[in-house]
């Protein structure tokens, strides 16, 4: 072999090294680049599970509240006072009260909310001081009197509650021409 020809297949040979070198180059290349995207797939796929156990949990409580709500309004009857079994509490004090500025007969009815800084306050009016007209009686509508009144107040609020469904009642009887049947001083 000349030197030509010894050159030539150097020369040949360092080229196919070089295309050898590059294709290696190029499938490292492509393999770092594979890595990567598959990098990138996975925290794809890990962020879409966390996104959609977020939605479902966002659903099954806005379902299972709306339930909560439902249930709750079912279940609500406000209670009145039964002197045998009570079901509930009702301060003695806001009972005193009632009874020596209304009358014993008068019926209470005392509803706390866990939510609130008020409580609502009712008075049931007997059916002999009640001033609802007799077709309504008929219906079976009752005398309830409610208010809603700060926790703030408590006893003094009572008070004011009951003072003002005298003085209502007490109109009621004057303008009817009946006398009062309240035969208790008010303080």
């Amino acid at each position: 072999m000349t030197m030509t020809e010894e050159h030539k297949l150097k020369l040949k040979e360092g080229r196919e090294r070089k295309r050898l070198e590059q294709a290696t180059n190029k499938s490292n290349g492509n393999k770092e680049l594979t890595d990567k995207i598959d990098s990138v797939v996975t925290s794809i796929n890990v962020m879409a599970g966390a996104i959609n156990k977020l939605v479902e949990l966002q659903t099954d409580k806005k379902v299972a509240t709306q339930e909560k709500i439902v249930d709750a309004v079912k279940a609500f009857d406000p209670a009145i006072e039964d002197e045998t079994y009570p079901n509930k509490y009702i301060p003695p004090k806001y009972r005193a009260i009632a009874s020596q500025i209304l009358s014993p007969e008068f019926g209470i009815d005392v509803l706390d909310f866990a939510d609130r800084t008020d409580f609502q306050f009712s008075v049931i009016v007997p059916e002999k001081f009640s001033s609802v007209s007799q077709d309504d009686r008929a219906k079976g509508v009752r005398d309830i009197r409610s208010r809603m009144i700060p926790r703030a107040l408590g006893e003094n609020g009572v008070r004011e509650w009951c003072t003002l469904i005298r003085n209502n009642l007490a109109r009621y009887y004057q303008k009817e021409g009946i006398a009062t049947p309240f035969t208790n001083a008010t303080n």
